[in-house]
């Protein structure tokens, strides 16, 4: 992948706040100091996505923490390095980001919805280029309320295999929960790429919703 230093620059300092607080300031300034070289390396070897790629940015954020947990040398476990990530995605900045859509407004309903269909529009006319990414399906009639999809290929997933971090997957997925309460939703998640399932698969919400259907 290219390499965009902005994704480490946003997020180091917070990860180094977080895990400064939660183990020690010696082992936050190794995260960040060995992590900056791991970050470069793991986009130097990942698949590239596509100039364009809508969903792109979900790969460079999970790089992101993926060096800076490689750059303890693993002493954060990886549920550990989850609750880093939470502090993260939980911090003022990125909580006020995120807090910008309700899901239970009528744009905020569609609005993943939309998206994906985005990223689907991008990746038909892009898979024969870049085949190495996000393969999403809709069923508008498996559910009444909210949005549905579900990806059937992840490259995050693939790459974090490839590069013996697959233990970081699960933490990485579940930033989806945390990404959407902060939006006012509630994902409903049966599957997981990382668990071996064979889907990752998202129903999302607004958390007013009562008996979701």
């Amino acid at each position: 992948m290219q390499y965009k230093g902005i994704y480490w620059t946003v997020f180091s300092p917070l990860i180094k706040k977080s895990i400064t607080a939660r183990y020690s300031a010696a082992l936050a300034e190794k995260a960040i100091k060995n992590g900056k070289a791991a970050y470069r390396g793991l986009l130097s070897r990942a698949d590239e996505l596509g100039p364009g790629n809508p969903m792109a940015m979900n790969a460079y954020f999970a790089y992101v923490f993926a060096a800076a947990w490689l750059g303890t040398d693993k002493e954060i476990t990886p549920e550990g390095m989850g609750e880093v990530m939470t502090d993260v995605l939980t911090s003022p900045l990125l909580k006020t980001f995120f807090g910008m859509t309700d899901i239970n407004s009528k744009s905020g309903a569609t609005k993943w919805y939309r998206d994906m269909k985005k990223y689907e529009t991008w990746y038909d006319k892009n898979k024969d280029a870049y085949p190495v990414n996000w393969v999403v399906h809709f069923d508008e009639a498996v559910h009444r309320d909210g949005s549905y999809y579900r990806f059937t290929r992840c490259p995050i997933c693939e790459f974090c295999k490839r590069e013996g971090i697959e233990e970081l997957m699960p933490s990485l997925c579940a930033t989806d929960e945390v990404m959407f309460r902060l939006q006012h939703g509630v994902l409903h998640r049966q599957h997981t790429l990382a668990r071996g399932e064979g889907e990752c698969d998202y129903w999302i919400v607004g958390d007013q919703v009562k008996d979701p259907q």
